[in-house]
């Protein structure tokens, strides 16, 4: 590593490297280039970084970390060293898998039911009839996406597909047990805290590939980096920070369809979310658990020990963005409901701000 020049905006040397540094869990502090540069990678937000604090002094080269085992994936997760725990939480794992396959389906269909948010809940879970799946769960033809013929969105195409997505996403948390085992009021706080981070997971997850700036609905209808002056500040903001922080790192890693469906989930159980009861919390905690485990135990199968780790981390990390997402978004959500910017159905105003508002 050598120290540029310094800048004219900066009293400290540019740090630059000539050679590409090992990042690790062994070695992670011996080149502040190649750790920034990894850090970048992985998700961090560059906007995000305290200049002022912390600021790094002399960095000691003589620690000496002891070298990690290489841990083949064969010897990681063999059956003969799988619990009947591991074993269930494995099963769960592909059962989500599953579940995610309906809920597409689902959410490409022509059915969306007229009810209330109470009602919704309540009422028995469609994704596990299989009668109705049958009937129900079939491709419409809007939403037969002419690659030839895309459109830019609407807020008309931005609300269609919100309710839709918030629909299926009901439907989804009641194939979750630690969901039904929770009382009604912790219910409606999961569903009110994922309501803006979920339908943003799925459209960038399941967006046909048109470049890492652009979005695009199941009907055709897209969104990109140009400006949308009618739409409220912090609805913009929110879909730069989908392209940015979401559908770049999802592609980069090209994450499949189990890696998602675990992550969506270990999202939306979330014991921190606001209103949850303190009784509900560890349920959630231990549900959360559940998958996490078996989600890294999928990854050392696909990718190996060594790889699995980074990647492991790479996705939770998302998790960051969303937090920050839903708690920016919260505060716009209120101030376009306030000012009229935006006319919210009486479904979505019961789940972003409580059945108590239902008139």
């Amino acid at each position: 590593m050598t120290g540029g020049p310094s800048s004219a905006n900066s009293s400290q040397p540019e740090e630059v490297c000539l050679k590409k540094c090992p990042v690790d869990k062994s070695v992670r502090c011996a080149c502040r280039h190649c750790r920034f540069e990894k850090c970048l990678q992985v998700g961090m937000d560059r906007n995000a970084i305290q200049q002022n604090r912390d600021p790094i002094g002399y960095t000691k080269r003589t620690r000496r970390y002891p070298p990690i085992k290489k841990i083949e994936a064969s010897e990681e997760c063999s059956p003969a060293m799988i619990s009947e725990s591991d074993r269930n939480e494995d099963n769960f794992l592909a059962m989500l898998s599953n579940t995610e396959q309906k809920c597409c389906a689902l959410r490409l269909a022509e059915y969306m039911p007229s009810r209330t948010l109470l009602e919704a809940v309540v009422s028995p879970c469609l994704l596990a009839d299989d009668a109705f799946m049958a009937e129900h769960a079939i491709l419409s033809p809007r939403h037969r996406v002419n690659e030839n013929n895309l459109r830019f969105a609407t807020q008309t195409d931005y609300h269609y597909w919100h309710e839709r997505d918030w629909f299926v996403m009901i439907e989804w948390a009641k194939t979750l047990p630690v969901f039904q085992s929770l009382p009604f009021p912790d219910k409606l706080a999961l569903l009110r805290h994922s309501a803006i981070t979920y339908p943003s997971l799925v459209h960038v997850f399941n967006s046909p590939d048109h470049g890492l700036d652009t979005i695009v609905f199941p009907d055709g209808a897209y969104f990109d980096r140009t400006p949308e002056p009618t739409r409220p500040l912090g609805f913009n903001k929110k879909k730069y920070q989908m392209l940015d922080q979401l559908l770049k790192p999802m592609r980069s890693m090209q994450i499949d369809m189990t890696e998602f469906s675990a992550f969506k989930a270990i999202f939306f159980l979330n014991p921190d979310a606001d209103d949850v009861d303190s009784a509900a919390k560890k349920m959630l905690s231990d549900g959360r658990s559940a998958i996490t485990n078996a989600l890294y135990r999928y990854m050392v199968k696909k990718k190996g020990a060594e790889d699995a780790g980074d990647r492991f981390g790479r996705l939770l990390l998302l998790g960051t963005v969303l937090a920050t997402m839903a708690v920016e978004m919260k505060e716009a959500v209120l101030v376009a409901d306030f000012f009229d910017q935006i006319q919210f159905s009486t479904f979505a105003k019961q789940l972003l701000f409580g059945i108590k508002q239902e008139t």
